[in-house]
């Protein structure tokens, strides 16, 4: 019970602040989540670090915030997109760095360095361009399709365990994780296009085809980053990411369905641009 009581009192702090900042205005968003960014990629070099590795972790976490920030003056047509230019030094410094480490594992380290920033950072940076939707005429800072992907996310979440326990016979990937099943997925999506239709009400700008095909796209998406955050945890014996959040995990628990979702909803809107 008390378990269950702090997991509640922590996830309801969780989306107060996240729906907090992304509300308040641009900048409190991007503070936000430039600190999340930060703090999901340490933990992903932390994971590493137990599995045996040595990854460059002030270079990567220096690197993962330029990428966050030129990305969120990009997205806010502040700078052009030849700005991350300035980053090819930033990628190409990793492996001289690594001559000077004396480190075992060289090309495993500089490999984990650079796959953390895109498997972690370049998701949070997309979210970005997701907060100022350059289509059907916007191009300053909107949360309608911030929050609906979150929304999504919890949706499906919520819909995918409720199908799961009830009506959950064929395992999705059990090798990965044991308790996912078919019909907890198509739960998920079914929650997710119920709601959709829930935030056209609220965001009556978005076309109604758009918010379907997002809510599908985002359960889908966001139960495969589930899944392969899960792969990369199973495959050094750890339940989970990290202590972020008590009763939650690390951070990288939070944002898993994130890490894929993002990503492929950023190319999803551009074919309702």
């Amino acid at each position: 019970m008390e378990e269950f009581r702090t997991r509640t009192l922590w996830g309801i702090l969780y989306v107060a602040v996240l729906l907090g900042a992304i509300l308040l205005g641009s900048y409190t968003f991007a503070a936000l989540f430039l600190v999340l960014s930060v703090l999901a990629l340490r933990e992903f070099y932390s994971l590493c670090r137990i599995a045996g590795f040595s990854p460059q972790v002030y270079p990567g976490l220096i690197t993962g915030a330029a990428i966050f920030i030129l990305t969120f003056f990009v997205a806010q047509h502040t700078f052009t997109y030849s700005v991350f230019n300035y980053l090819i030094p930033f990628i190409y410094a990793f492996p001289v760095y690594e001559l000077f480490r004396k480190k075992e594992n060289a090309l495993a380290n500089i490999a984990l360095t650079g796959f953390g920033i895109v498997f972690v950072t370049v998701p949070f940076s997309i979210l970005n361009f997701i907060a100022f939707p350059e289509f059907d005429g916007f191009n300053v800072y909107n949360y309608g399709l911030l929050i609906s992907l979150f929304v999504f996310v919890w949706a499906g979440d919520s819909g995918a365990y409720i199908f799961g326990v009830r009506f959950g016979r064929h395992r999705l990937f059990e090798r990965i994780s044991p308790k996912k099943s078919w019909e907890g997925l198509f739960g998920g999506v079914i929650t997710a296009i119920a709601t959709a239709w829930v935030l056209n009400f609220i965001f009556p700008q978005y076309n109604m085809v758009l918010l379907i095909v997002m809510a599908i796209v985002v359960v889908i998406a966001g139960t495969l980053g589930d899944l392969v955050e899960s792969m990369m945890k199973r495959s050094i014996g750890m339940k989970d990411s990290g202590r972020f959040m008590p009763g939650h995990g690390g951070l990288l628990d939070r944002f898993d369905s994130i890490l894929l979702a993002s990503p492929v909803i950023y190319f999803v809107f551009q074919f309702f641009r």
